[in-house]
């Protein structure tokens, strides 16, 4: 088996697909890339690069030159990635010896030998079962990559609650919900981009999203297909396929406050600054700012006592409401700030034990942002 190709294109195909590589991986052989050259009548072929950590398969195709016959080989991920980093962008030529495995690398300055593995020691499988399938539709990548920008920040990694480890996809006919929480803070996205046109619902896996968009970037469209067990992310030049988290989702429009009269508006850059430099001084065992609320001005109040520090703030704001204080932890506070890109940011409370609602004053073209932050206890006067 015999194929070129120029060495930064497949480095970057082994970078992306590296990432559904364990570092210690359980089995040996998932310590590997197995390369796969299909018989083709086409002038064109076609290199398969499979990578897995049991969770998670990514299957890459990428466009090789100068092919000839076929087959599979298993090779080291670490050490092919490193000689592929190192090396200039140029031409490099594989020639794989079917029997003894044996991989040899050419580029115009050198010569590389790896001990390839059977393939046959490599478990695949990437067939999905018609008969497992829950739903099927397609979807802009670019509102993937929205809905992870937006709420990945609150995915959980309490083992003692492994359904808040991801990201649900609540599926509509006209719509998707992603939302993610780690029981401190709530991200919710509606996203109405594209009508699925079916009805399902599932939780992808943290650990799946750096797979995912690693391969969706350069996509225009990508076909999702559900099943009980896994779901199947697929482009012009990739297949992902990630085992679905068990358990039920927590009921996230629950745990959202409807009503709440007090309602601050506040210019999102003031904000994040103060709250970035009064949070210095915040006890680091609770991160409290605690804030007080009055006509057109909220105070941040951040006190150490354990060090006899303190600061304060004052941010100029919009207030509709009675007067209020609340307290937050800033580290949450800096989580939500971040996924608020919108020049105004809007702020709903009911009371200082109630949590706190942060939407942009103007949601995007396709979506609407909720994003929620649990308060931490104060004494109120």
């Amino acid at each position: 088996m015999k194929f070129s190709i120029n060495s930064k294109i497949l480095l970057s195909r082994l970078v992306a697909s590296g990432k559904a590589i364990n570092n210690r991986p359980t089995i040996s052989i998932l310590g590997c890339f197995l390369f796969s050259l299909e018989e083709s009548e086409s002038d064109i072929k076609t290199l398969s690069i499979t990578a897995s950590d049991v969770d998670n398969t990514v299957i890459s195709r990428v466009e090789v030159s100068a092919a000839e016959g076929s087959g599979k080989v298993c090779i080291d991920a670490k050490r092919i990635t490193e000689l592929l980093k190192s090396m200039p962008d140029c031409p490099i030529s594989f020639n794989i010896d079917e029997e003894s495995k044996t991989v040899i690398i050419r580029h115009p300055k050198g010569k590389y030998n790896l001990s390839g593995l059977s393939a046959n020691e490599y478990s695949l499988n990437d067939k999905v079962d018609p008969n497992t399938i829950v739903g099927s539709f397609s979807l802009p990548a670019s509102q993937v990559i929205s809905a992870f920008d937006k709420v990945s920040f609150a995915v959980g990694n309490d083992e003692i609650r492994p359904q808040m480890k991801g990201i649900l996809w609540d599926i509509k006919p006209d719509a998707i919900t992603f939302v993610a929480t780690d029981t401190h803070v709530l991200a919710k996205y509606r996203s109405t981009q594209t009508a699925p046109g079916v009805e399902t619902s599932f939780i992808l896996p943290g650990q799946s999203l750096s797979l995912i968009r690693a391969f969706i970037g350069k996509q225009a469209q990508i076909n999702v297909t559900v099943t009980n067990k896994i779901v199947v992310f697929e482009g012009a030049d990739f297949k992902v396929l990630s085992t679905l988290l068990n358990g039920n989702y927590p009921n996230y429009n629950r745990v959202i406050p409807q009503n709440q009269p007090i309602i601050i508006t506040v210019d999102r850059n003031d904000f994040a600054d103060a709250i970035n430099r009064v949070s210095i001084f915040a006890d680091n065992q609770n991160s409290l700012l605690r804030f007080k609320i009055s006509t057109d001005r909220m105070d941040a109040i951040a006190q150490d006592l354990s060090y006899n520090v303190g600061g304060e703030e004052c941010i100029a704001c919009e207030y509709v409401g009675n007067d209020a204080e609340i307290g937050f932890n800033s580290s949450y506070l800096k989580g939500i700030i971040n996924v608020l890109n919108t020049q105004k940011i809007v702020i709903k409370i009911l009371s200082h034990d109630r949590p706190g609602v942060f939407i942009p004053q103007e949601n995007d073209e396709y979506g609407e942002l909720t994003l929620l932050c649990m308060p931490v206890t104060i004494n109120v006067a």
